[in-house]
Parts: C-alpha cells; sequence; structure tokens
C-alpha cells in the first residue's frame, strides 16, 4: 500500500521529532543514527542466520561447500543456498556499515 510520501519526507519527520525530544541535538545526527541503526539491525540478523546454520553442521560456510561437492542431498543443497545467501547479504551489510561509517567521518 503505497502512502504517497516520499521516504525523505519521513526520515525527516522521525528526525525532527527526536530532535525535540532532545535524543538528537541536530537533524542530521538523528539521521546518521537512523541510518546506522538500520544497517546493524541488518548485520545482526544475517549474522544470526549465518550462526545457525554453522551450528546447524558444525562448520563454516567454505568447508560446508568443499563437504557437499559431488555428494549434496536436497536438503544440504537448500541449506547451502539459504546459507550463500545469507553470507553474501552480510558482506554487502558489513560493506554498507564501513562506507557509512567513513562519509560520517568525512
Amino acid at each position: 500500500m503505497a502512502l504517497g510520501i516520499s521516504s525523505t519526507v519521513v526520515l525527516d519527520k522521525v528526525a525532527t521529532t527526536l530532535v525535540a525530544q532532545q535524543r538528537y541535538t541536530t537533524i542530521e545526527e538523528a539521521l546518521w543514527e537512523l541510518a546506522l541503526s538500520a544497517v546493524r539491525a541488518k548485520l545482526v540478523y544475517y549474522r544470526r542466520r549465518v550462526r545457525r546454520l554453522e551450528r546447524k553442521h558444525g562448520m563454516e560456510f567454505e568447508q560446508f561447500t568443499a563437504h557437499l561437492q559431488n555428494r549434496a542431498t536436497p536438503t544440504e543443497e537448500d541449506d547451502w543456498l539459504a546459507w550463500r545467501s545469507a553470507y553474501r547479504m552480510l558482506l554487502d551489510w558489513q560493506k554498507a556499515y564501513q562506507d557509512l561509517l567513513y562519509a560520517r567521518a568525512h
């Protein structure tokens, strides 16, 4: 359902409210913290997915990949695909987080 409101307007409203509540001193500070918080939440989510699969299979992704060469069951293939996806997303969100930190410092 589209609300007809741009994301910029929504973020500005949230940031303005946080500044008015004296949670942050500026709108820019509030926006940076909102962005960092959102990215950190994605990092936590994907780390949990990766760790769950590491615990389930007792090894890291690269080891699991080598272990499955020419002998994977359909269930293992499903786990591998989910794991690869979570692993890649984790790497992407880690890069996004580092980019945000770098941009904020400069």
